[in-house]
């Protein structure tokens, strides 16, 4: 396995961890926001979904350590 392969072993969180924690603060969000009318949803929604992807990815990468051969 060559190095870059093991550098982007660990650049990304499981694919789970990010459909699990968006789709529940969607659901959360989505009776609060919903009186407000589509335009705001829209724009609620998808900087939601662009703030969760950066921590849940930045959060994994602070935790996740480097594997060591041997």
């Amino acid at each position: 396995m060559s190095d870059e392969t093991r550098a982007n072993d660990n650049k990304w969180a499981p694919w789970w961890a990010y459909v699990v924690i968006i789709a529940g603060c969607n659901i959360v969000k989505q009776p609060l926001i919903e009186p407000y009318g589509i335009v705001l949803n829209v724009i609620v929604t998808i900087a939601l979904v662009a703030g969760l992807f950066v921590l849940i990815t930045a959060v994994y990468r602070g935790l996740a350590k480097p594997k060591q051969d041997g």
